[in-house]
């Protein structure tokens, strides 16, 4: 797919995504090519939350935030609770039709250290989510 022809289809799915529904622009799925994948991506930092939880370490955005370095003096203490909320997200993300999903892994997460031993718990949230979406049908990458 060309770079003018992707840049058509985000627009398409951006006026369709604040018009409510693809379906009050005259929007089908076969509107769009076969080989054409809808879906979704977050940051580990925007979505996870739960900073201080089951073994995670500060990174360097917690860092950034906690030095009071944005200007609206927000944090990703809490997000969009993601890490808690996983399961409700994946639902509705198959209720919504979308097809893939882009996630990002938190190293302070999964490595708190760094380096060395792998954090289990951080393991078993990523290895819960993928199961998640795998159960629900949505790709990830």
């Amino acid at each position: 797919m060309g770079a003018v022809t992707a840049f058509f289809y985000l627009l398409l799915l951006s006026l369709w995504v604040q018009d409510a529904t693809a379906a009050d622009l005259g929007f089908t799925r076969s509107d769009f090519p076969r080989e054409f994948v809808f879906g979704s991506g977050t940051s580990a930092y925007q979505y996870e939350g739960a900073v201080a939880e089951d073994g995670r370490s500060p990174s360097c955005w917690d860092t950034f935030t906690h030095a009071g370095k944005m200007s609206d003096k927000s944090t990703g203490d809490v997000a969009a609770d993601g890490y808690h909320k996983y399961m409700e997200d994946v639902k509705l993300m198959s209720e919504t039709g979308l097809e893939a999903y882009r996630f990002s892994i938190s190293w302070s997460r999964l490595i708190p250290n760094g380096r060395g031993a792998v954090n289990p718990k951080g393991l078993q949230y990523y290895n819960n989510l993928i199961d998640e979406l795998v159960n629900r049908g949505n790709y990830f990458y």
